[in-house]
């Protein structure tokens, strides 16, 4: 079963309890950031790890993606007020969570989306959700895959299903779900998806 977990990153504290259950690599890393907002969705990020993982040891890849040696598999995202890990034991995982603010795509669109997708996003109805839709599996397939934004994206089409997608002959599906106005999006080779999403309390 692949599941999400999430938590709301304004009910926690820099106490140093919750500083001593990260990594001494996070805990570096959340000094170096300024805006109190990103400190305290990295500091959720790890407590995330922590809660799941206190007994593994967490390596990071070449491209900042982090990862236990011979699974399980898990990916970390955030998005202003909450921060979520989704696990799965079978297959690499990536996700994203976005705050589906007003957007004009166009000019972002350009930069990010396929011709494709920008031809769909002209004529869909809800121009936004359609948006939101596209970048969050294009974040989720690009951190599955380990490449991040490395990977042209300009070169994938998620416009033609809105369920799985093909890469080097490998068939990736995908997840949504939605926290409020927050859209979740989860990419995996797997399809054995929870219904619904959890949420893990810090103080």
């Amino acid at each position: 079963m692949i599941r999400t977990y999430y938590t709301n990153v304004n009910n926690i504290s820099f106490s140093e309890l919750n500083l001593s259950k990260v990594t001494p690599q996070r805990r570096e890393k959340i000094d170096r950031i300024m805006i109190e907002s990103a400190k305290k969705q990295s500091l959720a990020a790890g407590l995330l790890i922590n809660h799941f993982f206190s007994d593994k040891e967490i390596k990071i890849e070449k491209q900042g993606k982090p990862y236990i040696e011979n699974g399980p598999y898990f990916n970390l995202a955030h998005s202003h007020d909450y921060a979520i890990i989704s696990i799965s034991y079978d297959t690499p995982i990536g996700c994203d969570i976005e705050k589906t603010d007003e957007v004009k795509y166009e000019k972002l669109g350009k930069l990010v989306f396929h011709k494709n997708e920008l031809n769909a996003l002209k004529s869909a109805d809800n121009q936004n959700r359609l948006f939101y839709e596209f970048w969050t599996k294009k974040e989720a397939f690009i951190k599955c895959i380990g490449t991040g934004f490395h990977t042209n994206t300009k070169k994938l089409d998620f416009s033609q299903n809105k369920h799985f997608f093909i890469y080097n002959e490998k068939k990736f599906r995908f997840k949504e779900y939605m926290l409020g106005d927050y859209k979740i999006m989860l990419c995996t080779m797997g399809a054995d998806f929870a219904n619904n999403i959890t949420e893990i309390k810090f103080e």
